[in-house]
């Protein structure tokens, strides 16, 4: 929804309230704007807006009424382009009041019904503008001021409808040709599928790794080597005891001392 502010009417203005029957308004025409494709096989144009239908409007007085500008913008810029089901725009709500104090409020509501081929309500789309003037010294129900208040309300209505169908009915918008546009449900995957999850990493493909097993040390071997002791006076080369666990150094072979070494004491 666009709500304007109050703006006061150019000055190019001023010199055409005394001869405005005689003023030429160029048509509102929106052919230059990009066209919205629906995917309907036609689209209807409901007024219940025409002038005179609020108290105090003074819109018949414009030289385009709002609701003829918003029946025009819905002919140049909705498009039909699908091969069945319907559209309805619908317009609600098109015034210019006279408020006191010489302000005109402008107020414009429309809205897009989508049906299906079936008659079901499909899709839904509204979009409303209000825009005040304030045109100082000129006569506020002249033709020109009228003209120049619906003319901005119809820029406000371009720019916040086509907003209003892109974001509601963007799963009914089609190209030129019928297409579905990037985007639309019916490009959407249906199947229902997702991408296969990448597998976990095995030992084909991790980096090698010492198992729980292999790592193990087997209880056989796991004795730590024997320190040394220093050598015995009685065995010098060595310990005789047939218990000690084997280890790499060379085997050692237990021998009796020397002749001579042991000598019995002397009584």
């Amino acid at each position: 929804m666009i709500l304007g502010s109050v703006f006061t009417l150019p000055l190019m203005l001023a010199g055409c309230a005394d001869d405005d029957t005689t003023q030429n308004f160029p048509p509102l025409t929106y052919t230059y704007l990009s066209q919205l494709h629906l995917n309907v096989s036609r689209i209807d144009i409901v007024d219940h807006a025409p002038p005179g239908s609020e108290a105090g409007d003074i819109s018949a007085k414009a030289p385009t009424t709002p609701d003829q500008a918003l029946q025009e913008m819905a002919r140049d810029r909705l498009i039909a382009s699908g091969s069945d089901g319907t559209a309805t725009f619908t317009i609600t709500h098109a015034s210019i009041l006279h408020e006191p104090g010489g302000t005109l409020k402008g107020d414009m509501s429309v809205h897009v019904e989508v049906q299906s081929p079936i008659g079901a309500k499909a899709g839904y789309a509204e979009a409303h503008v209000s825009r005040s003037m304030s045109p100082g010294d000129q006569d506020p129900e002249s033709r020109p001021v009228l003209y120049a208040l619906t003319s901005q309300m119809m820029q406000d209505m371009n720019v916040e409808l086509e907003f209003q169908v892109k974001k509601s009915l963007k799963d009914w918008l089609v190209d030129a040709g019928g297409a579905p546009l990037e985007g639309a449900i019916q490009q959407q995957n249906l199947t229902g599928d997702t991408p296969p999850e990448t597998p976990p990493a095995t030992s084909d493909t991790a980096p090698d790794a010492p198992s729980a097993q292999s790592s193990a040390i087997p209880a056989s071997t796991a004795t730590a080597k024997k320190t040394p002791a220093a050598p015995d006076a009685v065995f010098p080369t060595g310990d005789d005891d047939s218990d000690t666990p084997a280890t790499d150094s060379p085997e050692v072979k237990a021998r009796s001392p020397q002749p001579g070494v042991l000598k019995l004491p002397q009584p």
